[in-house]
Formats: structure tokens, sequence, C-alpha cells
């Protein structure tokens, strides 16, 4: 059923007694119950490309859906659209949230000091207790971020990526920011991303998504009629942990672990305990350490995190840079030149974030600390949770670097991140881009839209040359001006995680996916549309719709976005298949909102907007199918985005979302006119 948005024949061929048969059509592979290009197909047909005339793009948790989907069933997509997200790479965006967001308390040794001295640990404003780094904004005058050219967004500026601690989470101006992400959302988004891929904090048997020694009844149920009263009951009743080792903080066991609440009543990422609502948001994920035995998290109280064996991040040689020889701060900052950096030295292994082979480590399990039998002590390996090792062999590089080469060969790639974004997206895409360019030599990075190829005076979405020949098969914008940094632009938020240049991306994006297909025709202007009154009702709403439908997977009512081309209901179209892009959103968007965003591009599928172009009857955009699907939360599934993932950390029947999405395409395709996979000779691709 239609929801209406609120806004605007074969030729007969005579038989002959020695006419040969015709050659037997391609069989082509099935994949999750839709036809694909399957690896037998592409390897016996080297001389043809393969196409399944279909694309999948996203945005922010949306672009990670479409990297990992898209790069772990490469055989049913022809084009892949990455959007700024921090989910590219999954190793390094987690390895950046234990190492700032998760981090920066004090030792035992200063805080047990500070209580010897009678001091509070709940006292923001003792200098004793300042161990973590952070940046602030708005930043000082000439100021710099907190880690001046730790980790660029691009080389060559001071775009240097933004740093937090536990108590102090960035979140830069709020303009091109795209949402609120306030603290309380924030806590939220990491308890979806959790609840979805299960508790990467911890190893727990009983729970895969509650830290150990938490009963499940911790747990509030999302956007329930009594929500309020299930987070003041959880506060008030804390679970306490006993013997709760861990390596830096408690590693004799004596004290006593505790669930704890957070919160601020702000538009901020700070936490302040004098907030009046400091203490109201449960963090169902993870466990505190309660060093004063005050029933409560303090300010200076650490966060606990168990997850993998503790190990020397230094790199083949097992020496830290300050202690190689010839080791100058500014001269010589890495002598044996295996310091990680994603773009000068992406294959550095020092301080890469992840164990490498040949690193030392301590073989004591999980929590660090010998003969308590936690998970992996003494087994003689190096150990991961079991959730967080999941969650890295699906990051999209991994799927990538598991992908055939021929795959890899047949999938374009469009990549875009700011390098401003308070979320350190183009960081982390970076991370990414190395891992496709190892594979893929072709692929090639582009500094904000001027640079891309064929804009010589000024960007306009139409005037880049988008081939292959140009772009590469892979092809990665980091937007914003790197003039601009350290400091930022607080009135347009230029290289945040949206930015100003939101229109821009969405029609490169499109424009990207559009010429990475063949037109076979279908950029030719045919006509259509509402003024040639051939659809049903002869208003735009025909083209542009939300439709409701049941899920079998989910077991309840879903909904998705249509946005059809000018021409689909021409009379003489009614035999012409076409391409279909599908579209995941971010956080804190929704497929209402993100089918009206698509409706800019419908002009461009029925017309030019250049003058040459229009004359000779050719549109800027291939008219296809855009499908926008639906990644929002409903009822006690979580509390911002589903991540469109099969939940495992809270797993459930009507939590099938990746299955979902599949179930999504069965159903697009057997509804409306969609191109079939097809074998092209490269010949004509030429």
């Amino acid at each position: 059923m239609r929801r209406i948005l609120p806004f605007v024949v074969a030729a007969l061929v005579p038989t002959a007694a020695c006419v040969e048969p015709p050659p037997a059509e391609p069989v082509f592979g099935e994949v999750n119950g839709l036809p694909a290009c399957d690896q037998a197909v592409v390897d016996a047909n080297p001389d043809k490309r393969c196409f399944t005339w279909r694309a999948l793009a996203g945005v922010s948790m949306g672009g990670g859906t479409a990297s990992r989907l898209g790069f772990s069933e490469p055989s049913l997509y022809d084009v892949v659209g990455v959007m700024g997200t921090p989910f590219a790479d999954t190793e390094f965006f987690f390895g950046m949230l234990e190492r700032s967001h998760l981090s920066g308390f004090c030792s035992k040794e200063v805080l047990e000091a500070a209580m010897a001295r009678g001091e509070s640990l709940d006292d923001p404003s003792n200098p004793a207790l300042q161990c973590g780094i952070h940046d602030v904004w708005p930043l000082p005058d000439g100021g710099e971020p907190a880690r001046p050219g730790y980790q660029l967004a691009v080389e060559d500026s001071q775009c240097s990526m933004f740093q937090s601690d536990f108590n102090h989470w960035y979140r830069g101006p709020d303009e091109g920011r795209g949402g609120s992400f306030t603290r309380n959302g924030l806590i939220e988004i990491v308890h979806d991303l959790l609840a979805a891929y299960g508790n990467l904090l911890y190893h727990n048997p009983e729970s895969s998504f509650l830290p150990p020694g938490v009963d499940e009844a911790w747990h509030v149920v999302p956007h329930a009629d009594d929500e309020a009263q299930q987070k003041a009951s959880l506060c008030a009743n804390p679970r306490v942990i006993p013997s709760f080792y861990n390596a830096e903080w408690n590693p004799d066991g004596s004290y006593d672990a505790i669930t704890f609440c957070d919160g601020t009543s702000g538009r901020t990422g700070d936490y302040d305990p004098q907030d009046p609502q400091a203490r109201t948001v449960p963090v169902e994920f993870a466990v505190a350490l309660d060093m004063n035995g005050n029933g409560m998290r303090d300010w200076a109280e650490p966060v606990l995190i168990n997850n993998r064996e503790r190990w020397r991040d230094l790199g083949a040689d097992g020496v830290a840079s300050v202690d190689e020889p010839g080791f100058n701060a500014i001269t010589n900052p890495d002598p044996a030149g295996d310091d990680f950096d994603t773009l000068q030295n992406p294959e550095g292994s020092e301080a890469n974030l992840r164990h490498d082979e040949g690193e030392s480590y301590d073989d004591l399990g999980l929590d660090g600390v010998a003969d308590t039998g936690d998970f992996g002590e003494g087994n003689g390996a190096y150990d991961l949770a079991p959730s967080l090792q999941r969650a890295f062999d699906r990051s999209p590089g991994a799927y990538f670097n598991a992908m055939p080469q021929s795959q890899v060969d047949r999938l374009d790639v469009w990549l875009d991140a700011g390098i401003r974004d308070f979320l350190n997206t183009a960081q982390i895409t970076n991370a990414l881009f190395h891992d496709l360019q190892t594979r893929q030599p072709d692929a090639k990075v582009f500094n904000n839209f001027d640079s891309l190829p064929g804009v010589t005076d000024g960007y306009i979405y139409y005037l880049p040359d988008y081939s292959r020949a140009a772009m590469g098969k892979i092809a990665y914008l980091r937007y914003g001006d790197p003039a601009v940094c350290p400091a930022s632009d607080d009135v347009l938020g230029d290289g945040n995680h949206v930015g100003p240049d939101v229109v821009d991306r969405m029609f490169t994006l499109f424009s990207f996916m559009s010429s990475r297909m063949p037109a076979q025709g279908r950029d030719v202007a045919y006509g259509g549309g509402i003024d040639d009154m051939e659809s049903p009702t002869g208003r735009l709403q025909d083209f542009s719709f939300l439709v409701d439908y049941d899920s079998e997977v989910l077991g309840t009512s879903k909904q998705y976005g249509v946005l059809l081309p000018p021409d689909y209901f021409l009379p003489e179209m009614q035999e012409q298949g076409y391409p279909v892009l599908y579209f995941f959103h971010g956080q804190g968007m929704d497929v209402q909102g993100t089918t009206a965003i698509g409706l800019p591009l419908w002009p461009s599928m029925k017309e030019s907007a250049r003058t040459d172009r229009l004359q000779a009857g050719v549109t800027d955009l291939q008219r296809a199918i855009i499908i926008f699907v639906d990644g929002n939360c409903v009822g006690d599934e979580c509390w911002t985005g589903n991540f469109y993932a099969d939940f495992e950390g809270m797993p459930s029947e009507h939590r099938r979302f990746e299955a979902a999405f599949f179930e999504l395409q069965r159903i697009v395709e057997q509804s409306y006119r969609v191109k079939k996979p097809e074998l092209i000779p490269l010949a004509e691709l030429q």
C-alpha cells in the first residue's frame, strides 16, 4: 500500500531449415534469493563484464552498511557508495574509541594517592585528576587540536584527528554536524552498535550484550511508556560485581566493579557530575570501578575494558620509536620507519591499534591478570573477545581483502568523508582506502570538489568526468577546505559530518553511480513526468512515494521509499527495465526524509541542466529506480538506528535487519521493472 509523501513486441524470426540454434543464455547464480554475477559466470566470461544493474549506497550508519554488504556480497552489485561513515574500518574505528572516548583516566596509583589525601574523586576541577587529553570547541585563538599532527585527514595539512576522553566527547561546532549528537545521544548510538554486533568491551558467556556479572534486568526497553521509571530504578539500584579483575586498575580484585549511569541536560559531549541530569542515563554496556565504595561512578573513576590480551604495539622490531637508534622528536621521529600513519605509512605496524604477527603479548586472558581462569589465559595464542573478533572479521576492509580479484575488478566504489568531521571519518576512511588501493592500484583520491577531473572553474555536479579512465574504479573524495584547519568554519560547518556540501555530495554520488553502468539509451530524454499526464494521477506522488509492506522476516509491517524515473509510465517504455539503486540513511534520519532528499535527483533524470546536453536530448543522470531503505528503530529494537544488521548483542527474530534487506530486494525486484543481470562484451564498454 502506498503512502503519499507530504511534498511536493518482439519481432518474429522466420525459421529456416539450416538456421543455427541461438547461443545458450548464460545461467546466472543466485545469492540470497537474487540473481547474481556469481563467480562461475564471471570466470567463464573473461571477455565480458557482468552487470547486475544494482548499486548500493548509504551515509554514516548507512555508509557502513553499504560497504559491509557490498563487499561481503559483491556478486549482487555493480557499484558501492560509502558516504561519511566512521564504520568504514571497524578495527581502526574501535581502536579510536578505546584510545579516546573510553579512556583518559588517571592511573591506579594516582587515584589511590588522591583518596589517601582525602580528595574527592568526583571533582572535575581537581588538577591532580586531569589525566585525559581532549579537544575543546571553540579552539582557543591560534590554538590547535590536542594532538597536533596526529593522523592527518589530508596530506600536508593541519587537519588532524580530534581527540576525546571519557568525560569529554568532542562534538565540534553545531554547524555541519547533521544532528545534535549530544552525550546522551552518543550513549544511545553505542548501545545500538553493541546491541547489533555484540558487546565489544568484554566476553560474557551469559550474555552477548551485558558485561560479565550483570543480570538481564539491567536493561531499559527503548521507547517504552515507562522509560523514565525504568531508568530511575536502574540508576537507584546499581549492580555490584566483586573481584572484577583488570590489569590496569584492579589487578588484585580488591575493588568492586559497578554498573553506572551517565548523562547531561545540555547539548554537550561533556560529563559534569553537578549537572542535574548527570546520573540519569543507564550505561548498559559497561561497568566502572567503584574505588571509593560509594555505590556510583565518580568523575575520575575508570570505565573498565577487558576485551583483548595486552600487547606491545611496537611493530615487528619490538622497539618503541623513542628507543630506536637515532631518534629525534623533530628530525627523526621514526628511525625504523614502522610508525603507522593512515596517509604516509599505512603499512606501519607500530601504534596501528592492532596486534601484528611477532608483537609480544601477555597470555593472561582478557583481564590481563594471571591465574584468574579468564577467557584465553594460557592457551598460547593472542585472544580477543569473540564479539570483537567477529566485528573485525566483518569489517568492510576484511571483506574487500577476501574478495575474488575478478569481483574486485568488476566493482566500482565511491567514497567520501569530511576532513573536519567530529567523528574523524576522513582518517578512518583513509585506512579503508589503503586496503582498497592495495587491491585496485588505479584507485584515486581527490581533495574537495574542485579537484575532481573535468572541473576547471567551479564545481557543478555534471562537470566532472566520472569515467573509470579519469577517476579509477575506486574514487575517494575528501570534502572540506584544508586551508581552514586547524580551526573550523563555524558558520557553515565545511568538512563536518554533513556540512554545507550535502547536496553536492548526493549529486556527486549518484552521478558516479549513474556513470558506472552502461546507459544503453537510458540517458536519452524520452519525456515523461507529470507534465505528460501519463502517470496514474498526473502528480509528483506517482513518482516519489512510500510503500508499506509486510515483512515475513521481521514479522511486522515495514516501509520503504521509491523514486521512479520520469519515463516509467510512458506506454512505449513498458518493456523497459531499469537499474535499481538502494540507499541506506544514517542515524537521526528516516526513510520519509531521505526519500524527500532524493527528489531533487529526479529532474536530472528527465533532462540536463547543461545547455549542450539539453540540446542533444541527453540527461545528466541515467534513469533508474531508487529505493530508500528504512533503518529506524521501532518498539524495543534500539534507540537511534538498527545498523541494518542481524542483531547478535540482543538477538531476536524481529531484529534480523540484514535478512530483511535482502527480503526487501526480492520484493522490489518483483514489484518494479528492474533489469536482470547481463553480460556485456568489454569491447562495447570502451
